[in-house]
């Protein structure tokens, strides 16, 4: 674990114990093993895709078909499209 042994995480908790104080100290744990939870959640789930914006369907004023945006005459019934 980064080339830390017992003798090393002992002097860091000691130093800790002496910044911090006993009664913040399991506070500080808590709220740091929370966010370590919450990094890992967040890379492990699958990311969430925004689904595209709909599109708005035009309809022929004859027929009422569904048109494409790139038709300019309905091939169902051969009507022009309004602007």
């Amino acid at each position: 674990m980064f080339g830390l042994g017992m003798p090393e995480l002992l002097i860091i908790l000691v130093i800790a114990l002496l910044v911090f104080g006993v009664g913040k100290l399991p506070q500080i744990g808590s709220s740091l093993g929370g966010a370590i939870r919450e990094f890992k959640k967040s890379v492990e789930s699958p990311e969430k895709e925004v689904p595209p914006a709909p599109i708005k369907e035009i309809a022929c004023s004859q027929c009422r078909r569904p048109l494409q945006n790139d038709w300019s005459v309905c091939p169902h019934c051969g009507t022009k499209r309004e602007a």
